[in-house]
């Protein structure tokens, strides 16, 4: 009679791989980003799968872009990534360009609140 398939017929590799998508850690939950980037994320306070989602990419790229203004649009794409289990690479070039397009209203955003308003410089002026 043949005998099931135990878990030992996985490499060792694959069930490393296995555990840590299972466990809870913070470098498991966010596979596919680098060392580097999982840094940056954890001291931006996001150190789970769970933050992510709750964040969205976008943001969740803006509040490590506060932690480390250098950072480059790859770690948006691979937020993005690790969020839809999809090699940054292989993200659809539409979702890139709609990643795009929320980021650059956040950013017009944040300018807008910046500049003074014209009413702010009419009382200027009038002093």
């Amino acid at each position: 009679m043949p005998r099931a398939k135990s878990g030992k017929s996985q490499s060792k590799g694959a069930r490393a791989a296995n555990l840590k998508h299972q466990s809870g850690s913070a470098r498991s939950a966010l596979l596919g980003l680098g060392p580097v980037s999982l840094r940056i994320l954890r001291a931006a306070g996001i150190t789970t799968r769970a933050d992510l989602e709750r964040l969205g990419p976008v943001r969740a790229y803006i509040a490590a872009k506060r932690i480390e203004p250098r950072v480059t649009l790859n770690l948006l794409w691979g937020i993005a990534g690790a969020i839809t289990d999809t090699h940054w690479t292989k993200l659809p070039s539409e979702y890139r360009s709609s990643l795009l397009l929320d980021y650059d209203a956040h950013l017009d955003a944040v300018r807008s609140l910046a500049a003074p308003s014209n009413k702010s410089l009419e009382r200027t002026r009038g002093r």
